[in-house]
């Protein structure tokens, strides 16, 4: 690792594209922020092609997306997903109360709240809510939430590449770049619970 360089790296990503590719798509269907943003840091070194990349990924959410809203679909009556079902049951409640009211809204909206996302899927099929007006709302959240991330991993990969040519420096800068950023979206989930927390608490004590 120590004697490797970037051009390393490309070569090897370049050889392994399509594999690349499936693991990319595979991801997305388990919705995986992290690759994605890895594989815009491969983008951004032109190891794998940034449109591809997008399309991959679009295209591995929505066949996730229809996947987990027939999971909730099929096993809203089934004893044994019932745990799975009331966790995601709390979720969609304390993030997204006025599920019902705006499922719009809120599918959409929950594809940029980290970790709410695939509860709101496997509820949205729980719920039997409208496939098309389900799809519309993933589709058009799905657009946005893969150029975001894939230009925060170009961003980043960027960036890293300007730091050192070294592949190990590179993979080094490139996991803190990544590591921040998660743990500031994981600290604003927490500011926003906060938030909520005292809301509620202001709601019960007026």
């Amino acid at each position: 690792m120590e004697h490797l360089t970037i051009g390393n790296i490309i070569s090897f990503v370049e050889i392994h594209r399509y594999t690349g590719y499936l693991i990319l798509f595979i991801a997305m269907v388990f919705e995986g922020e992290t690759v994605l943003i890895l594989a815009g840091m491969l983008a951004s070194l032109k190891a794998l092609d940034v449109g591809d990349v997008f399309w991959v990924a679009f295209f591995g959410i929505v066949i996730g997306n229809m996947f987990w809203y027939y999971v909730g679909f099929k096993l809203s009556r089934r004893n044994f997903a019932q745990k799975m079902i009331l966790w995601a049951r709390g979720v969609i409640k304390y993030f997204l109360p006025r599920f019902h009211e705006r499922p719009f809204k809120s599918i959409f909206f929950s594809k940029f709240i980290y970790g709410t996302n695939r509860a709101t899927v496997l509820m949205s099929g729980v719920f039997k809510i409208d496939f098309w007006l389900f799809m519309k709302a993933e589709v058009l959240a799905s657009i946005l939430w893969v150029i975001l991330y894939e230009s925060v991993g170009y961003f980043f990969g960027s960036a890293a590449i300007w730091f050192t040519h070294r592949a190990n420096r590179f993979a080094l800068i490139a996991l803190l770049f990544v590591l921040v950023f998660i743990l500031s979206q994981k600290l604003l989930l927490h500011r926003y619970e906060k938030r909520q927390l005292e809301k509620n608490q202001n709601d019960r004590n007026p």
